[in-house]
């Protein structure tokens, strides 16, 4: 077969190598999975596929070298695919990788009952557009504690829900997520998720509009939710149903926006959310500018909440505050896991870089917080 550089005439390539092991998490710990095919896969600006792959020994082993050449920005990465489910390492940067980030966990699936836990839900409100209704985003942070992959029964029962808002429209599912469109189908206010959730996290990101008649808007909280995030263009919108505390407004796209933090809010919890009702000339002034609105509130959401998910998949535990650890304390811990993920990467972008430090100066924000609120005099 004739080899693509050759025909776009680029002769300059390296030779990379990952030595890594595919095991099966179980909850009496890791097993080697034997006579595995795991496959390095290429995706680029220029040609994407399949480099070389190998097939792991009785020890779950495996060593592959793989040609890197062309553009730069090419990013290369390992996967398996086990019980039907496809498994990826974390993107291949240096010419060696080893240890955890060579290590794929596979799991056993199920279609049982799993319970998939609300880490982290993140509702982000904009200005109105000129059509009178307001682009509202929204990202899950959904947690599978379990040891087993859990997937949809069959092509009518999803393995995870949510509901939008009655009078929602222009449902857009947010492809800089974790979820491929093809799984993800809405019907009336319900949106089903059809994709497999493996051990871990993934986030869950959508858009949708809502026209005025549609404030107050109540938000119920359908599920336990260890944290609740709400960020609000409306300079004058009103929260109330929920303990919710106002912290640091934070700014995107030239877009400012007010925040609002919630802890373990309870399922019964219904969040309400008033703003103004704007009519006549005083609606032209909120009108400019306001293509970028939904824009500018995801990339928001995105920040805050990728910052977990974004460094556990190379190899962090998930920080847990303990019953009786103060805040303060917990946002330490979660500082240092951060930074000792960061120290882990080996020739981090500036992409990456960007991503560490906007993580790191909001958990510095919440860190401020919890101290400030431990030494006020009770």
């Amino acid at each position: 077969m004739i080899d693509p550089r050759t025909q776009r005439g680029d002769s300059t390539q390296s030779q990379h190598r990952i030595d890594g092991r595919v095991v099966l998490g179980t909850r009496t710990g890791q097993q080697p999975i034997a006579n595995q095919w795991v496959i390095v896969h290429r995706v680029g600006p220029d040609r994407q596929g399949p480099v070389d792959s190998a097939r792991t020994t009785a020890t779950g082993a495996f060593s592959i070298r793989y040609p890197v050449s062309g553009d730069s920005a090419a990013i290369y990465f390992a996967s398996t695919s086990y019980d039907g489910i496809a498994y990826f390492t974390a993107p291949l940067r240096a010419p060696v990788v080893t240890g955890d980030d060579a290590t794929i966990t596979v799991f056993d699936t199920t279609s049982g009952p799993v319970a998939i836990k609300v880490g982290g839900r993140h509702l982000v409100i904009g200005a109105p557009q000129p059509n009178g209704r307001r682009p509202v985003g929204e990202v899950f942070d959904l947690e599978n504690d379990s040891t087993v992959t859990a997937v949809a029964r069959d092509s009518v029962t999803p393995v995870w829900t949510a509901h939008l808002p009655a009078s929602a429209a222009a449902f857009q599912l947010n492809t800089s997520g974790d979820i491929a469109p093809g799984a993800v189908r809405q019907s009336g206010s319900t949106v089903g998720l059809f994709a497999p959730l493996s051990p871990g996290i993934r986030q869950f990101a959508f858009t949708y509009e809502l026209p005025q008649e549609a404030f107050p808007l109540e938000i119920p909280v359908e599920r336990s939710t260890s944290v609740m995030e709400v960020l609000v263009q409306e300079p004058t919108a009103k929260l109330s149903g929920a303990k919710m505390r106002e912290v640091a407004p934070v700014s995107a796209e030239g877009r400012t926006f007010r925040r609002f933090l919630g802890q373990d809010l309870a399922p019964s919890t219904v969040l309400q959310i008033s703003v103004p009702r704007i009519v006549g000339p005083g609606r032209q002034k909120v009108y400019l500018g306001v293509g970028l609105a939904v824009l500018a509130a995801m990339a928001v959401a995105l920040v805050v909440a990728a910052r977990r998910p974004r460094w556990r998949v190379r190899g962090v535990q998930p920080v847990r505050a303990t019953p009786t650890e103060p805040r303060s304390q917990f946002f330490l811990r979660e500082l240092a896991t951060l930074d000792e993920a960061f120290e882990r990467e080996p020739s981090p972008d500036a992409a990456a870089r960007a991503d560490y430090e906007a993580a790191r100066e909001a958990l510095k924000r919440d860190l401020a917080d919890a101290l400030a609120e431990e030494r006020r005099p009770t």
